[in-house]
């Protein structure tokens, strides 16, 4: 093997070792591509009306989903027929597309709200896990 053929082969070595090693290849960060799809598909303020059959019947409520220092957060109010109400919240979690705000509520206690998005207007889910809701992206 000649002095040119052996020079050849260790560059075409070099380059194929250097391709192929992933961690020397730049990475692209997605991340905060990731965060601000999700902040404009689930931040807002939605209307939404819960449905708890009787004594109490149907129950409109104001939801906001927000972001707070890379939190999502949430605020809620209802119309008790005199004025509103706001509701305590204990926490709010993104998982797996579903949002989950573990509130107070008077009459109860500390019940889990799980919150589903539709499309990018609309929501859905559950109140206690057994009283169904569907809302709309108001703002």
């Amino acid at each position: 093997m000649t002095l040119k053929k052996t020079i050849y082969s260790i560059i075409i070595l070099v380059f194929f070792l250097l391709n192929s090693c992933s961690s020397l290849r730049p990475i692209k960060d997605t991340s905060l591509n990731d965060k601000e799809i999700i902040e404009d598909k689930i931040s807002g303020k939605y209307s939404l009306t819960i449905s708890f059959g009787k004594p109490y019947g149907d129950i409109d409520v104001s939801l906001e989903l927000y972001y707070d220092n890379s939190q999502i957060k949430s605020r809620a109010s209802y119309f008790d027929g005199r004025k509103n109400i706001s509701v305590q919240i204990n926490n709010t979690e993104l998982f797996e597309g579903a949002i989950f705000i573990n509130l107070f509520d008077s009459e109860a206690g500390n019940v889990e709200m799980e919150v589903y998005f539709d499309d990018e207007n609309s929501i859905s889910g559950f109140y206690a896990g057994q009283f169904r809701f569907k809302g709309e992206r108001v703002k």
